[in-house]
């Protein structure tokens, strides 16, 4: 009985486990672009939010923890160690960290057009949005 009770809590609990889609070549390819823009997400919110000596330091765990989400889904739907390997590649090639001290004043333009700092913190738009959430890995639930 308690099998049963348990069994029918997890149906209740995780339907997106039926719902879920295996990696194929097509969302593997997909994944990839949107690795690119993720990276290029994050670059410009840690150009934006550079000055703040707090925002800096978790820069790179953020991207690190993000990556890894990233993966488990991955994983999950079936990707091999090559197919990891390119996703970290594709993040980690595409992803700049600003340099402390320098300006850019075309990102300092971005950054204020975008209101990229508020739009960051208040969860709005694609700013705030890990790998993980963002389509195909969102719909490769582990």
């Amino acid at each position: 009985m308690r099998a049963l009770i348990s069994t029918l809590v997890a149906s209740c609990l995780l339907p997106g486990l039926a719902a879920a889609e295996p990696l194929t070549p097509l969302s593997f390819r997909s994944a990839l672009e949107v690795a690119k823009v993720y990276a290029a997400d994050r670059t410009l919110v840690f150009y934006c939010l550079g000055q703040d000596p707090e925002t800096v330091t978790f820069t790179y765990m953020i991207v690190h923890v993000e990556i890894e989400e990233a993966l488990v889904k991955l994983r999950a739907a079936g990707s091999d160690a090559k197919q990891n390997a390119q996703l970290v590649q594709t993040v980690m090639t595409n992803v700049r960290f600003p340099t402390p001290g320098k300006s850019d004043p075309a990102l300092d333009a971005e950054c204020k057009e975008k209101n990229v700092a508020n739009e960051f913190y208040i969860f709005n738009g694609s700013f705030s949005v890990p790998l993980a959430h963002r389509r195909p890995f969102n719909t490769l639930t582990p």
